[in-house]
């Protein structure tokens, strides 16, 4: 068991977490099956709404706003999480840096945005201009919302953070069914519904950093303090860009080279099956505290491999049912999707398993080995898909995701079995362990369950 580190202030020594680090895996897998069923009642809700032509002009200005708070925000999530996990500062120091850069890179992507938005690309012609306008107000608002939610799996409070994320998919939920059903207001409705999710998690992380772990809002931070949080940032930020740029890569090209309906399918595709990503990066969150500073490498290949397995057992599970599934989820328009679904699984299985392994090397101060990985995976699949897209169409952007997704895990697994002395058969091939540790850890975490349960 794992005391929580150092310097996050007064009210986080009262509150620590007492869990090992197998409960807090079993609560990641357990707790965020609700984020899945709700994710998909989303997409099911954009199907019926918006049918796929509108479903491709709302991806597409949500990448826009999703993908500038990536780049226009270096450090305020894992960069001020780093520093709270290792104890370098307080948590009240980290948040405040991390809202200054998502106020500063919010302005300086307006400064860039606004005349692209105004431009003869093709890719801003494929939605109304007021919408790419409320894509590029979630800037940051999905910066910030990201920070804090790193900042409380920085300080192992995973099953508030679960609640959390719970409240904020619903929220989106509802907010879909009033803003697009109730009022009619289409793609415009459905991205001021999406911008909800991250105004609830902002208002319920804060609050409840500031009542149980110190949290004071000091602004401007200090200089010394800013100024390692926005270096460690630069160090993992094009791995950082590309994690969340990669399934989303396909979105972007093809809205310069493919018709609305297409991008809608694809889209649609990305969001079901790279939903199940939540496992990866529900484990990764419990993992990351428990590596920082340390070489636990034989932890992070057991990760590795529970991961796979819990995320490779859904997606069968959907790929069985895919036909009928789409037909009731999505509505017949989005039949033609299906056969992405197929294409595009491995896909996410890779990125789901590289996870883990770019989450082992931010915790031993690696974060370079991510960025190289990523820009290899992206480079494959910008490659392959101008290669295969004249070829075979939107399914060619299909197969150009997956192929960069496994180049990249593969260069991932290579450098960690180099640098640990790991084989590759004891990173991936399942350990005699590994089941014990995952029932041992459920069953503990059910008697932790039971005994809160008759508490008085």
């Amino acid at each position: 068991m794992f005391n929580h580190p150092p310097g996050t202030g007064t009210g986080a020594a009262l509150d620590s977490p007492d869990t090992t680090g197998g409960q807090d895996v079993a609560m990641a897998f357990a707790t965020r099956v609700g984020l899945v069923i709700v994710g998909l009642l989303i997409q099911g809700m954009l199907a019926y709404l918006l049918l796929p032509e509108g479903r491709g002009s709302y991806a597409l200005c949500l990448v826009f706003g999703t993908l500038l708070g990536l780049f226009f925000a270096p450090g305020a999530q894992q960069g001020a999480q780093q520093f709270v996990m290792t104890g370098q500062t307080t948590v009240s120091q980290a948040v405040s840096s991390a809202l200054t850069i998502c106020l500063v890179g919010g302005l300086l992507a307006s400064v860039v945005a606004i005349p692209l938005i105004h431009s003869d690309l093709a890719f801003f012609h494929k939605a109304e201009t007021r919408s790419f306008y409320w894509g590029l107000a979630l800037v940051p608002l999905t910066a910030f919302s990201a920070a804090v939610e790193h900042q409380l799996a920085a300080l192992r409070r995973f099953a508030r953070l679960a609640v959390f994320s719970l409240l904020r998919v619903t929220t989106n939920a509802l907010a879909m069914l009033l803003f697009v059903w109730g009022w009619g207001l289409g793609v415009d409705g459905a991205l001021a519904a999406f911008a909800t999710g991250p105004l609830v998690m902002i208002a319920t992380c804060l609050w409840y950093l500031r009542r149980h772990c110190g949290l004071v809002l000091t602004f401007p931070p200090s200089r010394s303090c800013f100024t390692r949080i926005l270096h460690y940032g630069w160090r993992y930020h094009l791995a950082r860009i590309g994690g969340g740029i990669g399934p989303q890569l396909g979105i972007v090209l093809l809205g310069g080279i493919a018709s609305g309906a297409d991008i809608g399918l694809f889209a649609a595709a990305i969001s079901i099956i790279f939903g199940f990503g939540v496992i990866s990066n529900s484990v990764s969150n419990a993992m990351l505290p428990r590596i920082a500073g340390r070489e636990r490498h034989e932890l992070a290949a057991r990760c590795l491999r529970l991961v796979c397995g819990g995320t490779a057992l859904p997606i069968l599970c959907l790929l069985a049912v895919s036909e009928p599934l789409v037909r009731l989820l999505l509505s017949e328009a989005f039949l033609p999707m299906t056969p992405l679904l197929w294409i595009i699984a491995p896909g996410s299985l890779a990125s789901a398993t590289a996870n883990i392994l770019m989450t082992y090397f931010k915790g031993v101060d690696r974060p370079g080995i991510c960025s190289w990985g990523v820009c290899l995976g992206l480079c494959v699949n910008v490659g392959a898909l101008f290669w295969l897209f004249p070829l075979m169409g939107v399914q060619g952007a299909a197969w150009a995701l997956t192929i960069g997704m496994v180049c990249q895990c593969l260069f991932l697994t290579a450098v960690f079995s180099r640098l640990t002395g790991m084989s590759w058969r004891a990173v991936w091939l399942p350990q005699s362990g590994d089941a014990t540790y995952l029932r041992e850890s459920i069953w503990a975490l059910w008697e932790r369950g039971a005994e809160r349960r008759v508490a008085p």
